[in-house]
């Protein structure tokens, strides 16, 4: 008697210790979601906002009189490089969101398929897949948006290959007005050259 109420107690505690386990297993793949999800979220908020604003300040720092290209350039470059690195980090955040939110689909559908109520197990299923086309709507249109952020930063990075290659017509510009000015300079030191070697030849011949 005394081993059966052993036996049965073994039995009792397997059975709690399995069932806390697929608790805590189904719970985990729900916490790997929300955490993936918060994740992709909180830099999505911060890409959106350094993108937002570094266009911002360019506009109004090319909109001066006084525009200092090669500045600029150079200030959009540094804030461009941390927009792409959000961007980076945006896309791996996407990918652990679908990587996570498959795993919790199918941890869904492994707790429904071991119901032994066929009614309720089919009941269970039909909540999952109407959960799941919901969420694919809902990531695939995530998907369509971070290609157009991927659309805006090639067209952002166009600009900064404008921004440089202005810059550079700039320096050039200001060379060329430079090579002008030195050029005057000549001008007038060959005139007094002149002018010198003439005088030293009067003073020769005279």
């Amino acid at each position: 008697m005394k081993n059966i109420i052993f036996s049965l107690f073994i039995v009792l505690v397997t059975f709690s210790s399995c069932q806390w386990k697929t608790t805590k297993n189904a719970l985990k793949h729900g916490e790997n979601l929300k955490s993936a999800i918060e994740s992709f979220d909180g830099n999505r908020q911060k890409l959106s906002a350094g993108i937002v604003n570094s266009l911002e300040g360019v506009s109004v720092a090319l909109a001066k009189e006084d525009q200092d290209l090669p500045k600029i350039s150079k200030d959009f470059e540094k804030e461009w490089t941390g927009i792409q690195n959000r961007y980076d980090k945006l896309k791996k955040d996407f990918n652990r969101v679908g990587s996570s939110s498959e795993d919790y689909f199918n941890k869904l559908d492994e707790l429904s398929n071991n119901i032994t109520n066929d009614d309720l197990r089919k009941q269970e299923l039909a909540k999952n897949k109407q959960l799941r086309v919901k969420w694919e709507s809902t990531y695939n249109e995530a998907s369509v948006n971070i290609d157009k952020v991927t659309k805006v930063l090639q067209e952002g990075n166009d600009f900064h290959m404008v921004l440089v290659a202005s810059s550079i017509r700039q320096k050039l510009e200001q060379n060329t007005d430079e090579l002008q000015r030195i050029s005057e300079q000549a001008k007038v030191l060959l005139r007094d050259l002149e002018a010198f070697s003439k005088a030293g030849r009067e003073l020769v011949e005279g």
